[in-house]
């Protein structure tokens, strides 16, 4: 039997999980904000070494604080886990995976990149600018595979908190459909019919950037509902 201290320590438990969780989405924006800041909104061809040497120690911030990003969103499905499974096992591992494990894999990738364009420029590599375009493109290529790992992620988790009215239903609603145009943009990017760093990918992803703002605010300051069932 389930007594009252049990439910509130578990009710204290689900409240600092919610606070904990939002303060990572905040960091983790922040950090993404910052690393476009600093490196001035990245890259530019077809010279990407010479663009490399242009951003000089700012391509090396920019990078860790990609770094800082991935990890701080790579620790919410960890964090989230105890909170998620209740609702449905195979959703909580199923966001560890792909929120967890490959997407902040993918960020590693990308700082490991900028870092070593970083180096290849101070080196003065000019006869590897070839090597720079091509380590370049491929990033920005797995940054388009990854932002699809990143969508059925995120389904999981606005599905769980759908499901088991964690959130108020709008509030997840509005990330289920956030995600439509955010993977558009993506496979459109990989079929090479829209830039993906167009001022439309911004327009067509900024409803999934606001929303995940609203749903930190939310969890910092309302936490977590109770009910985890329909």
């Amino acid at each position: 039997m389930t007594t009252h201290a049990e439910v509130a320590s578990k009710g204290l438990s689900d409240r600092a999980t919610a606070t904990a969780v939002g303060v990572l989405y905040i960091l983790g924006t922040a950090a993404g904000v910052a690393s476009v800041a600093a490196t001035g909104g990245g890259l530019e061809g077809p010279d990407y070494l010479a663009s490399a040497d242009g951003l000089g120690s700012g391509l090396a911030v920019g990078a860790l604080l990609v770094l800082l990003m991935g990890l701080s969103l790579a620790f919410i499905p960890i964090v989230a886990f105890p909170v998620l499974r209740r609702v449905s096992e195979r959703l909580a591992v199923g966001f560890l995976v792909f929120r967890g494990a490959l997407e902040t894999t993918w960020y590693i990738v990308t700082a490991m990149t900028w870092l070593t364009l970083f180096r290849m420029a101070a080196d003065g590599a000019a006869s590897s600018e070839d090597a720079g375009g091509m380590l370049f493109e491929a990033g920005e290529t797995g940054g388009m595979l990854q932002s699809l790992v990143f969508v059925t992620g995120a389904a999981m988790f606005y599905w769980a908190l759908y499901r088991a009215r964690l959130v108020p239903r709008w509030l997840s609603g509005w990330g289920l459909l956030a995600l439509v145009p955010y993977a558009a943009v993506a496979i459109l990017g990989l079929l090479d019919v829209l830039d993906v760093m167009s001022s439309t990918s911004v327009g067509l992803q900024m409803p999934l950037a606001l929303q995940e703002m609203v749903l930190a605010v939310w969890l910092i300051v309302r936490g977590f509902a109770h009910r985890t069932t329909d």
